[in-house]
């Protein structure tokens, strides 16, 4: 009997122990600071949001909740009339949370501001996250607050990746920030100056008002600043040197003041190129709206690629930026200026190789290339935006962008194709010397009208875009032929090309909503594009006396092209609570008239196309949605495909146009699933998409046995498609929580080609699937591993015994820890890793290690000096590799390695709040 005694004080005990946990606090009113009677307060276990019991407070507005186990809560707190709150606390012992403030919801319609304790908030397309949610280091950066956000993904470049698709433009405050460089604001802008992170398509707005997508969309970032957050200035500026080869230093600086945005900066380092461009984009930063555009194949491209960009680097860079930006709103905010300027400067030198194997119907053969290169490319570029609201309903905006750019390159390359033997067919040693000027333009006049009527709505919008080309250089090319393995014959090539190219378009488009009843809305489009452009590509030889004016009639050729387009659209749209969808169709004509001005003769090509689209999504629940997508557009030849221009640039690979192309279409389907849930953290966010062509334009290579010279030329086949897949879930994170989850990703497809006249489809798969793991606590040290394992499989027709499938491996970890005496450590290590091949028997393997340690100074923090170490195991090498329908490539290109490297980091924060 005493001992059932003594276990029964000895488990009372206990539990008195584990149940000593109190809280309690005191609901009011925070406009008439009145206590509120019998308000609801529920608790919740924060971790599984079990009820742990509910209290109506009592005329003094007080509650209190007893015996609780020591943890973790959520505490819910609701009344009539007045805004829900939820917040997160602490139980230890007795805690008195003290006053907390209720606010009336028509206070609400009064911009008082109300904690709202939801991390997450998914808003139709559009989903927030609120940045004081997600703990982040002191100092961090934008960039750094966007590596906590479920379903993003930042690489070492500085590239984002949110919800499976890449993020192409970031918004501060709705505004551009430097127009089209994102690391701008994700690089430069305190965490703490912001408030939210909303998330959602790239779209323009005729797509927003259709309700219908390409499908192909990026991410859009807007970052809203904390109103405190808009005056004063802050800026950083950073010099680093490891007193022999390598150098870097950047300054930045920006002034808020109210909604006036100045910024400048400036770099200098031949450690990267100095980027201000996260992507090309084909208009300059400008809206793109190019699925309703159906010339926009057709006019005559010059190339938009600025190769300012570092992860399209090719060798070592030398550079110069500088840039500035100025953003207004004034009068009311009836009137809006974005102004933007950049300047920027590269050098680079690369030596590398291509080695290529072709599958064909007799075997394999190899093609291998070797470079020496030295490019010099600089551009001025101007970004402009100007807004007016003329009243409540009208609004009139014109958008400008402009480029000035001049590029340099001296090249050397040495070429050799082997048949499946190895034997030597040809080789080539070639020399090239060139210097290019292009001027590029583009203007866009929108005006937009609502109307007294709710949804009723006109878009007009005028464009004008001029490109101006002109490219002169030196091409000598000695070619061997062999038979036998021994010398045959030889080929001189001694050549001057010149190009002069110009484009002018002008386009117009009118779209219009009209509402049939509240929910339901017809839109109706329709544009129209005119292009005129004239290419004078010529080749010259050397005459007697040793200048290059003998016209070479057989590799030059002139031309002029009018283009012309109508496209008409009509879409019935219904925006329901939980139901929308759109879907309609679309008519598009294009007629072309290409004039060879070398033989008088011309072409006409009239192509008819009728475009349907369909897209619907459901909100299945909050925070939980899905959406489907149907698109039909046309796939245009360009014009360098339709003409009979033949290219010697290398002789032993000679392209030829095709004026005999038809108009291809392509059927494009998409889905898109996402959900979150706030109390567990816990979110999924599934995305897929198949496309197939009819009349796809592919290449069709003929190769002379005899000599090892190649021919290509684009035709029409039917049958070529892709597919694509992206999954992700995670869970938990935050201080002293381990966040986990998983992804994958996966493409595929079946690509066709032509090899000496026989078709060639190649199926091909790419699955990579990843898991992450994260722990931080309180800026004390925090470690996160995402490691990745990949699978590839090619197949081709002409050659089925072929093994072409590796594995891949890789991922990253990374690691922070806090030191004493204001230090901080922090390493990250990439690895990528293949699988060796059939064909490329050598295992290319990179580990590339970084990390530095760093020391805070001066009595404000605002100082730093860092070691910084790059490529700790010196593995750090330029590589890739890919599998095209019967080609496979491995490309080796230079690129930085190790170095240490001694730095000195200044940030000034001149704003509310600050010293």
């Amino acid at each position: 009997m005493k001992r059932i005694i003594f276990l029964l004080l000895t488990f009372s005990s206990l539990h008195v122990l584990a149940q000593d946990g109190q809280l309690s606090g005191r609901i009011m009113d925070t406009t008439e600071k009145k206590p509120l009677q019998y308000a609801v307060v529920s608790l919740l276990h924060k971790k599984d949001s079990t009820l742990a019991g509910f209290k109506r407070t009592d005329k003094e507005g007080q509650f209190s909740f007893n015996e609780l186990t020591n943890g973790r809560y959520i505490v819910l707190v609701s009344y009539p009339k007045f805004a829900d709150l939820s917040d997160e606390y602490e139980v230890n012992g007795s805690t008195n949370l003290g006053l907390i403030a209720l606010t009336p919801k028509s206070a609400l319609l009064e911009e008082v501001i109300v904690r709202s304790g939801q991390a997450i908030r998914i808003k139709g397309d559009t989903t927030e996250f609120t940045a004081d949610s997600f703990m982040v280091k002191e100092g961090a950066t934008v960039e750094d607050l966007m590596k906590k956000l479920p379903g993003f993904q930042v690489n070492s470049k500085g590239e984002i990746t949110a919800q499976g698709k890449r993020v192409d433009k970031v918004l501060v405050d709705g505004e551009e920030f430097f127009g089209d460089d994102p690391t701008m604001a994700t690089q430069n802008i305190s965490s703490k100056a912001v408030d939210k992170v909303q998330v959602y398509d790239t779209k323009t707005e005729q797509q927003n008002l259709t309700g219908i997508s390409s499908g192909n969309e990026g991410k859009t970032i807007n970052i809203k600043l904390k109103e405190n957050a808009k005056k004063g200035a802050f800026g950083k500026a950073h010099a680093g040197s490891d007193f022999s080869d390598y150098y870097d230093a950047k300054a930045l600086y920006n002034q808020f003041l109210g909604k006036k945005k100045i910024s400048l900066y400036g770099t200098k380092s031949n450690l990267n190129t100095g980027s201000l461009n996260w992507e090309e984009r084909e208009k300059l930063g400008m809206e793109q709206d190019m699925e309703y555009d159906e010339i926009g194949g057709y006019y005559f491209s010059f190339g938009t690629d600025d190769g300012f960009n570092d992860w399209s680097l090719r060798g070592l860079p030398d550079s110069y930026t500088a840039g500035g930006l100025y953003s207004n709103k004034f009068n009311e905010d009836k009137q809006g200026l974005n102004l933007s300027y950049r300047f920027n400067r590269l050098g680079t030198e690369n030596v590398g190789s291509n080695k290529a194997q072709y599958s064909r119907t007799t075997g394999t053969d190899y093609r291998n290339v070797f470079t020496n290169s030295n490019g010099w490319n600089e551009q001025h570029a101007v970004n402009g935006k100007f807004e007016w609201k003329l009243d409540s309903l009208t609004t009139l905006k014109l958008t400008t962008s402009g480029i000035r750019k001049t590029t340099d390159l001296i090249s050397k390359t040495l070429t050799e194709f082997l048949d499946a033997n190895r034997v030597m067919k040809n080789n080539s040693d070639q020399s090239r010397i060139s210097a290019s000027t292009k001027l590029q333009s583009d203007n866009l006049f929108t005006y937009r009208q609502m109307f007294n009527k709710k949804n009723r709505l006109l878009i007009a919008t005028m464009r004008f875009g001029y490109i101006e080309d002109d490219q002169e250089g030196t091409l000598t090319t000695v070619a061997n032929f062999y038979k036998g393995g021994n010398l045959d014959s030889t080929g001189i090539t001694d050549q001057l090309k010149t190009f002069d190219g110009n484009s002018q378009t002008i386009g117009g488009k009118v779209t219009f909503s009209e509402p049939l009843t509240d929910k339901l809305s017809l839109v109706l489009d329709y544009a129209y594009n005119t292009n005129h452009s004239t290419s004078y590509r010529n080749s010259f030889n050397k005459s007697t006396g040793g200048k290059y004016d003998v016209l070479d009639s057989l590799y030059s050729n002139n031309f002029e092209l009018e283009a012309a387009s109508h496209s008409t659209l009509a879409i019935l749209k219904y925006a329901g609570k939980k139901l929308k969808f759109a879907f309609g169709s679309g008519l598009s004509s294009v007629r072309l008239d290409l004039a060879d001005l070398d033989s008088s003769k011309s072409n006409q090509y009239d192509f008819l196309k009728v475009t349907p689209q369909a897209q619907i999504g459901y909100t299945i629940k909050p925070q939980t949605n899905i959406s489907f997508t149907y698109r039909g557009t046309t796939r245009q030849p360009t014009i360098n495909q339709l003409q009979p221009l033949k290219d010697n640039t290398d002789p032993l690979n000679v392209f030829s146009g095709n004026p005999d192309l038809k108009l291809g279409f392509n059927h494009s389907f998409s889905t898109f699933f996402n959900q979150y849930k706030v109390l567990s953290r816990r979110g999924m966010w599934v995305s897929m998409s198949y496309s197939v062509t009819n009349h796809a334009i592919v290449n069709s290579t003929v190769l002379d046995t005899a000599t090892g010279k190649q021919t290509y030329s684009p035709v029409n086949v039917n049958g070529v498609s892709n597919w694509y897949m992206y999954a992700s879930w995670n869970k938990g994170g935050g201080d002293r929580k381990l966040g986990y989850g998983f992804n994958i990703n996966a493409n595929g497809g079946k690509n066709i080609n032509f090899m000496d006249r026989v078709r060639n489809e190649t199926e091909y798969a790419m699955l990579n699937a990843g898991f992450s793991l994260s722990y931080e606590r309180s800026e004390k040290y925090s470690i996160e591993m995402r490691p990745q394992l990949g699978y590839n499989v090619s197949k081709s027709s002409i050659q089925l015994a072929a093994k072409n499938n590796y594995f891949s491996y890789g991922g990253w970890l990374t690691g922070y820890l806090k030191l004493p005496a204001k230090m901080e450590l922090r390493s990250e290590v990439n690895f990528d890793l293949r699988e060796k091949t059939e064909r490329f028997n050598t295992s290319t393997n990179i580990i590339n290690w970084n990390a530095h340690i760093s020391k805070q100074v001066f009595k404000d923090k605002s100082g730093k000096i860092y070691l910084v170490a790059n490529d700790l195991l010196n593995q750090n090498k330029g590589f890739s590799r890919s599998i095209n329908s019967s080609v496979i490539t491995e490309d080796r290109y230079s690129r930085i390695g190790q170095y240490f490297l001694l730095k000195f980091e200044w940030t000034f924060n001149k704003m509310p709040g600050t010293k």
